[in-house]
């Protein structure tokens, strides 16, 4: 029964978030490495006032959000060589700061033991913990481990691999490179249908909402992320040239909102870029207290307002907010 709903309802409710968009499952090529934005970034976030972040939790998410990486292993990428696991990650960043939550405490530490909260399980990772001294859902190797595998037709591995087999997989009609361009809103669907699952698998589905939107207003994502919810945002290139004639919607990816400011700037856990906090060890930032939070400018002026009420002029050739998915815990 449960299945059926989740299948039935799910459809319904990601055609109504990404009708009309032309995403793809995430941003492929090569890292970007923008000296001048990081510098305009960093300008940014120093001299504004006003700011909302989602708080810190000191023993789990001492910086907020967390910022995990996508790109910690080769054999996450699609068949095709594009960089995959946005939403995976975007999802783990949330559920990780909401059980860090649960599990604050005044003595507790990553590697404490502690595991209170089943929202982040202990996957095992190989080796001695990190950092341990116990095993447990907040070391840094629980995040992941690089010498497991990523088995993309079986349940396996640490955290991120874990949310990836809920949110890429899981749909056994959905498994196969058939769906041309219907692929993108099945990619919404699966993430959607996968934060879902995990709820009813971790037993927690009454404790949360998750409510998908198209074309989200910038003052409802204040709303909700002052209301401390989760925030996934589905952004869209928007292939502007000088001429305005690019192609539109040229790839799609997925981050989590870490703040916001109401004058018109947002902040991300991107799962791509870290321009504020460059490293160039992906694994770092599985230490939840290395994050990047970046910052970028919000225009109201939608080049194209039928998908987008505001866009992202200076994320790559800019970004449209086509969609939200908003994770809220009821009080």
């Amino acid at each position: 029964m449960r299945k059926s709903w989740l299948k039935k309802g799910l459809v319904f409710e990601v055609i109504l978030l990404f009708v009309g968009t032309s995403i793809i499952s995430c941003i492929h090529g090569e890292i970007e490495t923008d000296d001048n934005i990081e510098k305009q970034l960093k300008t940014s976030v120093n001299n504004l006032d006003d700011w909302y972040y989602l708080p810190a939790y000191p023993n789990y998410a001492p910086s907020g959000l967390p910022d995990f990486s996508q790109l910690q292993q080769d054999d996450w990428k699609d068949w095709k060589g594009d960089i995959n696991f946005c939403g995976a990650v975007s999802l783990v960043d949330i559920l990780w700061w909401f059980d860090s939550q649960h599990e604050n405490n005044t003595n507790g530490y990553p590697g404490d033991g502690n595991n209170s909260y089943p929202l982040v399980g202990d996957y095992h990772a190989p080796g001695t913990p990190n950092p341990g001294p116990y095993s447990d859902d907040h070391n840094y190797n629980n995040v992941n481990d690089k010498q497991t595998p990523w088995r993309k037709y079986r349940r396996n591995g640490e955290l991120i691999e874990q949310i990836a087999w809920y949110t890429n997989r899981q749909l056994n009609f959905i498994r196969y490179e058939l769906l041309g361009p219907l692929k993108p809103l099945f990619n919404a669907l699966k993430l959607l249908y996968g934060i879902k699952k995990w709820l009813i698998d971790t037993h927690l589905q009454n404790n949360f909402t998750v409510q998908p939107i198209f074309k989200p207003s910038f003052s409802t994502i204040k709303k909700y992320l002052c209301n401390n919810s989760g925030i996934i945002l589905g952004i869209s290139g928007a292939g502007i040239d000088s001429e305005r004639t690019s192609r539109p919607f040229r790839w799609g990816h997925f981050v989590a909102v870490a703040g916001i400011n109401p004058t018109g700037y947002i902040s991300f856990s991107d799962p791509y870029r870290d321009i504020m906090n460059p490293s160039s060890d992906y694994s770092e930032h599985n230490n939840a207290s290395i994050v990047s939070h970046d910052v970028w400018q919000v225009n109201f002026t939608s080049p194209y307002p039928r998908f987008a009420s505001w866009w992202l002029p200076e994320y790559f050739d800019g970004a449209l907010i086509i969609g939200a998915i908003i994770i809220s815990e009821k009080s």
